[in-house]
């Protein structure tokens, strides 16, 4: 079964290059709504476990933020092949997330 990873800050140099098929997901520590994506997220994670999860506190990364052109949480940062294919702001549902991410 897949688990949301967190990245710590030093980890970040070349760190889309290493991924094939990932979500990350930028959120802040007391923001409600990044509470139930990432209730979303861990349902998403039981039933794909080949998708890679990986929280990213966006006060820790406001530049990644930056780098990626958003500035709301929660966030959904589809990586695939080392390239970013999508960023999603705002809730989903699990089925949402499921087709979405399928679509990509």
């Amino acid at each position: 079964m897949s688990t949301i990873t967190s990245i710590p800050k030093e980890h970040l140099d070349n760190f889309f290059a290493s991924l094939s098929d990932a979500i990350l997901f930028f959120h802040k520590e007391l923001c409600p709504h990044c509470k139930n994506m990432e209730k979303v997220l861990i349902k998403f994670s039981a039933k794909a476990p080949s998708v890679e999860i990986f929280s990213i506190d966006s006060e820790i990364h406001p530049e990644l933020m930056k780098k990626l052109s958003f500035e709301r949480v929660p966030t959904l940062v589809f990586v695939r092949n080392g390239e970013v294919v999508k960023v999603h702001s705002g809730l989903m549902n699990p089925r949402e997330l499921k087709t979405l991410h399928a679509s990509l």
